[in-house]
């Protein structure tokens, strides 16, 4: 049963979003803690080193009793939970990452005891910032090739659907798309010279 869970064809970490082949399976209650479900495939999920590390034997509290969303019963996962927002001046942005609207409160509770459980929003920082100056890059090629910035933007975003509405690069384009000031500066504002 372990080996055939380890032979799964996932491309993204289930936990956290980011691309790459999870390369280890996690007891979501910790086998220490409860040896009794140590083996039960449902306590066992791909993830990666990173969210694996963060979280540890961690399970909740008695302020927040489930610290982690489950891959598999937590079904609102599907749809994109994360939002970014990205701010100016565009040349040199700041990033805030958050919410989706309408998750409901407890699974927005759910959702942000996660996100700091597993350090995400440290880990996302890194990202944004790198395909940030990407995207400028991207740009200047799109003009130079007399493309549509919004609408090739657009097709990115699509692309970035799968495997799920949670990867880094979804969230990234979503956030894109979504901000008409930075889609205004993407098509006519002089781009920096550092690309």
């Amino acid at each position: 049963m372990l080996s055939a869970m380890r032979q799964h064809e996932l491309t993204v970490c289930p936990a956290c979003g980011e691309l790459g082949r999870p390369n280890t399976l996690d007891h979501y209650l910790p086998k220490r803690l409860y040896p009794q479900f140590c083996v039960t495939p449902a306590n066992l999920f791909p993830m990666c080193d990173a969210c694996q590390l963060a979280k540890g034997e961690k399970v909740g509290d008695a302020r927040t009793p489930r610290f982690f969303i489950h891959p598999y019963f937590d079904a609102f996962v599907a749809e994109q939970v994360l939002r970014l927002e990205i701010h100016a001046p565009f040349d040199a942005p700041t990033f805030t990452l958050g919410l989706v609207e309408g998750l409901g409160p407890s699974k927005a509770r759910l959702v942000r005891s996660h996100m700091r459980e597993l350090e995400i929003e440290k880990r996302y920082a890194g990202f944004f910032r790198n395909q940030h100056r990407r995207l400028l890059r991207l740009v200047d090629a799109m003009r130079v090739a007399g493309q549509d910035v919004q609408q090739t933007l657009t097709t990115f975003k699509h692309g970035a659907t799968e495997p799920s509405l949670n990867t880094w690069e979804h969230v990234f384009y979503a956030a894109a798309i979504d901000n008409p000031d930075l889609i205004d500066y993407l098509t006519n504002a002089q781009l920096p010279q550092y690309l």
